[in-house]
Formats: C-alpha cells, structure tokens, sequence
C-alpha cells in the first residue's frame, strides 16, 4: 500500500528545488514584485580562491572594487606606550638612532638588534627573533629585512622564510620597512608586501637617498629622514601608535643597539 505522505513529499522535493533555482539564478521579478534569491549559492560555492599566490594578491589589492561612498571609520591612534623591537640587517643601525628620538618623544621603550648581512633565511632559521620578543616583552616591532636580497631572481624562494618571520611575530603589531632599492630589484618589494597583512608594509622603493660610499647604504642623515617618512606614515598604518616628531631638544639619546656577528 502506498504511503499517505507521498504527496507531501513530491510536494516538498518540488519546492525544495525551485528554492535552489532561485539561489543559483538572479533575481526573478514578475510585475512589480521581485523574489530576492536565496543565500544557498553564497555559502556552497567557494567566493573567491583563497589560496591565491603572492602575484595575484597583489594584483588583488590594485584592482579592488569601487569604493564606498561613505568614509571608514579611521583606525584609532593606541596611545599606550610600547615595547618596541626593531630588528634586521646593516640598515638597522641608523634607522634605530632616529627612532629612538622617537620613542624617548613618546614614551616607547626601543631595543634594537642589528645582524649585519642577514636576511629573511637567517631570521627564519634561528630562533634569534624568538628569543628577542620574549626577552624584552616586544609588544610592538619593526622589521629592516629584504636589502640583502633585492638581487635574488626568483623571491618565490624566499616567501617561506618571510612566512615563518611573520609567524613568530604572531599577533604582535608590525611594520616591515622594505629595502632602501639603489637599483631595480627582482620583485622581492611586491613578494614581501603581498605577503604581509595590509597596512604593514613601508615600500621604501622609489624613494631618493643620499649614500655611504658604498653606494648602497643610507647615510646618517638620510636614515633619520627614511625614518621620518616611516613615522609620517604611521598613522595610516594597521597598527598606529604614538609618533609624534621628536622635539629639537633631543641631542643626545641614548641609542642601545645589539650587534650580532655575521654568519660565515
């Protein structure tokens, strides 16, 4: 004998499948009324690919759709004084001498480690930055990396070592100060902008620098104005903190940098 509830059911199956068609298909409208389509579609197929490689992020985030016609509500200045952890290759030096006007300006704590000749691989493979952060309870940190590899051919080989950096940062705030370029580099600015979260990249490429006889290096001077524009871009950072310019009476601050030996 046939079930009673056959009908209810072939009458459940039919609607069940017109409530898909409608998700899967635009907005039907007869006369004056619109059937809106369901949220089906939006949570079964994938919106987007998430697994996107450093390129295509970073074309991602150059063809971003329109903008709202209302304003974002800005991110608010933190306001509360940090321990700050600079760290990174032989260009750390004098970005720490300007930053720690900075900090005695502000408040901060800075402690500045500077390993000459190292880079991405080093930082990653130690468990130098680790012990840093933890030493001195960083709870806030600038990244000097990329100058010692602005030359590699293919920065796909480096993103690994950029991702374990970032990965033993964890939540802590970050800004990663890109490479002071004195020639065209291989893609290592767009790799390491890609792969850090918005709004904690300083592209450093493009900008003028006079340099130490090497021809590579920032002078002094031209350290403290590369940390200048760093500090006037703060503000619109993911992360701001206090960085009010150092006042003129700040002649002499003490400037604590640790210097590691390179590795042979």
């Amino acid at each position: 004998m046939k079930s009673n509830y056959t009908g209810i059911w072939l009458l459940l199956t039919f609607a069940l499948a017109g409530v898909m068609f409608i998700s899967f298909y635009k907005d039907i409208s007869v006369g004056e009324w619109t059937v809106k389509k369901a949220p089906f579609a939006e949570n079964i197929l994938p919106q987007g690919n998430s697994e996107l490689n450093w390129e295509d992020r970073l074309l991602a985030n150059e063809d971003s759709v329109e903008v709202p016609s209302f304003e974002l509500n800005p991110v608010v200045v933190d306001s509360i004084p940090k321990s700050i952890l600079l760290f990174g290759d032989s260009m750390t030096f004098n970005l720490a001498q300007r930053l720690s006007k900075y900090a005695r300006q502000n408040g901060h704590d800075l402690h500045s480690i500077n390993w000459d000749s190292s880079n991405t691989k080093i930082w990653a493979e130690t468990d130098t930055l680790a012990y840093y952060i933890n030493k001195y309870k960083a709870d806030y940190i600038f990244i000097s990396l990329g100058s010692n590899e602005v030359y590699f051919k293919n920065p796909d080989r480096r993103l690994p070592y950029v991702k374990k950096i970032l990965a033993t940062i964890g939540d802590i705030p970050y800004v990663w100060i890109g490479p002071p370029n004195w020639n065209e580099d291989t893609k290592i600015n767009d790799m390491l902008e890609a792969t850090c979260a918005p709004g904690t990249f300083f592209r450093s490429q493009g900008m003028e620098f006079k340099r130490k006889k090497d021809n590579i290096h920032p002078t002094k001077s031209s350290s403290a104005l590369w940390m200048d524009s760093i500090m006037r871009w703060l503000p619109k950072s993911a992360h701001p903190i206090l960085a009010d310019l150092p006042a003129d009476t700040l002649d002499k601050v003490p400037n604590k940098v640790l210097f590691l030996k390179a590795l042979n």
